[in-house]
């Protein structure tokens, strides 16, 4: 049964909300509840931009990059847009492996620093000498010789066109390996490991587009002597002194003879040698002279025995070093005539 008060009217129950008073006649409101949702949301937008330009920027002043190094010492630096790569090459090394995997379509930018010398027997004679040596250490620009010797063997470098001592690159696959047979071969495309195209590097070169996948490889520009080399400077320097003397050359056998030179049988090179020393012309100063001219100025043969044998039956020029370098399949003038090393910072853009 329903009472009424005084008044005759039902009786009711107010419910008075004291907490959270506010958020109650937010509710009841709805155009000020969205300014407070708008508010709350531009205040969590500036908040993330702030704490995004506070990443940025501490990131750039203290990068968080990776850093990997290869088997070949060479250091990789890794951030988002590129690669930056350091390695020392040792110039005595032939196509030297960086390690450094490249793609075709990548984008270089190779710089380099350090000092080389390509014939240190010249430090070692100038040493014993007392003396300044002719040649310089030279940076990775390399140097421009002009003499006639110079000249005329500069046509047998890794890079005829390029001056001595100059940094130099190419792009190899990585399944070669410079102890293959192509290393051997006399196949002049197989020279000196030259798969593609050599890259003139010097101290710097911008914006080098890889043009195959494979692995960076880097020499000094120097000669070096594969059989085919050897073959071409000694066929050019015996038709350049037989010019001075006609009546006592036969170029072609002695040609033939050269070639048979390095198989591997010390008696049949010895036989050979013999051969050549009975082919040799009459050697007087006045022809000696005549020689030394010619530009390429080969000395004798390296071994006392054998330079005594040469002067006693003239052998010289026909008997020299390049007769010894093919008769010992003798690479090793690279190696121990060369020194220094360089410094090379690549960057990679991925």
């Amino acid at each position: 049964m329903n009472q009424k008060n005084e008044n005759g009217q039902e009786p009711k129950v107010e419910v008075v909300i004291k907490r959270h008073k506010q958020l109650f006649d937010l509710l009841n409101h709805p155009k000020e509840m969205w300014k407070v949702l708008f508010l709350l949301f531009l205040i969590i937008v500036i908040v993330f931009i702030g704490l995004a330009f506070v990443v940025l920027t501490i990131k750039r002043i203290y990068p968080y990059n990776v850093i990997e190094t290869n088997l070949q010492g060479a250091s990789i630096v890794k951030n988002e847009d590129k690669d930056v790569i350091y390695w020392l090459f040792n110039s005595a090394d032939l196509w030297a492996n960086s390690g450094i995997e490249v793609k075709e379509g990548d984008e270089l930018t190779i710089r380099a620093s350090g000092a080389s010398y390509t014939a240190i027997h010249h430090l070692v004679a100038a040493s014993k000498d007392n003396k300044i040596p002719e040649d310089k250490w030279v940076d990775t620009e390399g140097q421009r010789k002009t003499n006639d010797r110079d000249l005329e063997r500069g046509k047998y470098r890794i890079s005829p066109t390029s001056v001595e001592g100059i940094l130099l690159m190419q792009v190899i696959p990585s399944n070669f390996q410079n102890n293959s047979d192509d290393w051997l071969s006399n196949d002049k495309t197989k020279d000196y490991l030259v798969n593609g195209q050599i890259e003139i590097i010097g101290k710097e070169r911008r914006n080098l587009r890889i043009s195959q996948d494979g692995v960076l490889h880097f020499a000094v520009n120097d000669i070096v002597l594969t059989d085919s080399v050897l073959k071409l400077m000694y066929e050019q320097f015996i038709n350049e002194v037989s010019r001075l003397d006609t009546m006592t050359f036969n170029t072609d056998s002695i040609f033939k003879l050269f070639d048979k030179l390095g198989s591997g049988d010390r008696e049949k090179d010895s036989l050979i040698l013999d051969t050549l020393i009975t082919k040799s012309p009459k050697v007087d100063t006045d022809f000696q002279t005549k020689v030394h001219n010619t530009g390429l100025q080969f000395g004798y043969y390296p071994s006392d025995t054998t330079e005594i044998a040469c002067k006693a039956h003239n052998a010289y020029p026909i008997v020299n070093e390049l007769v010894y370098y093919k008769q010992h399949r003798f690479r090793d003038p690279w190696y121990v005539d060369n020194i220094g090393s360089f410094l090379i910072v690549i960057e990679r853009k991925r």
